[in-house]
């Protein structure tokens, strides 16, 4: 509150909640209807710089669902060492927190619409922009290695599941993207918590934490989409989905 009274006096008196806490940031409410995150380290500070000078432009191209909007850019000090930032909160809760039911087949076609907007970004623009340029990365052997690591603690916790055949899954990796058009402006973390949903389940109200945004396979966006609803929500959103859809999209999308 300090912090923020300090650099942002117009704000004062200053009212802080602690919102949550990743392993890259830490959120905080301010005076209701503020949002602001501190990053935890400098490579988490230099995503967030790209964030913020990106997500203007993005907003400039009407998005379908809310998005946020940097107002307040706090510098580094004495007191806290990196770059900060602040936007208006968006309504809702994330798609993880909420008691009641989500109606996925009443927010697919919102986020069909929603993704199709932001796969016809330029990608030229965002990597001007400084934006991660991920089309030459292997990102599928990241994810599989990073899989495979972590089967000595899925062992330890769940020794009775039926990991020979989840182990089978992650060694088979389908083949990477190949053609250019599986690339393209990507969120690159489209978990449930991060999409916003309102009191009834029924709308998305808004896409937060972007600071992962890069150019690179969309099949990554709609892996976060059959993470959160499933095969038949993923297939409901690419039936509505404006833009290049494979046999191989949808494969990388569930090993994803």
């Amino acid at each position: 509150a300090r912090l923020i009274r300090t650099q942002f006096p117009e704000l004062d008196p200053v009212r802080v909640r602690h919102l949550g806490e990743g392993c890259d940031s830490v959120a905080f409410e301010v005076n209701r209807d503020l949002v602001f995150r501190f990053p935890k380290r400098a490579g988490v500070e230099a995503q967030l710089l790209v964030e913020m000078n990106f997500l203007p432009a993005l907003a400039a191209q009407s998005p379908p669902i809310a998005i946020p909007e940097f107002q307040f850019r706090g510098r580094p000090s004495h007191e806290f060492p990196y770059h900060f930032g602040g936007y208006r909160r968006l309504p809702g809760t994330p798609g993880n927190r909420r008691g009641s039911p989500i109606e996925f087949g009443t927010i697919a076609p919102m986020l069909a619409r929603f993704l199709s907007w932001l796969h016809r970004f330029p990608a030229g623009d965002a990597l001007a922009l400084g934006v991660a340029d991920q089309r030459l990365e292997r990102v599928l052997d990241e994810v599989q290695r990073e899989a495979l690591e972590g089967f000595r603690i899925v062992e330890e916790i769940a020794p009775d599941a039926p990991l020979d055949g989840w182990r089978r899954f992650v060694q088979t990796a389908p083949p990477p993207a190949s053609s250019p058009s599986a690339f393209c402006l990507v969120h690159n973390d489209l978990a449930a918590e991060h999409v916003l949903v309102d009191d009834a389940g029924q709308r998305i109200t808004g896409v937060i934490d972007w600071s992962d945004v890069a150019v690179g396979d969309r099949a990554i966006d709609f892996g976060g989409v059959v993470h959160w609803g499933g095969p038949a929500f993923l297939e409901d959103v690419l039936s509505r989905y404006d833009g290049p859809v494979s046999d191989g999209l949808i494969a990388r999308a569930h090993f994803f």
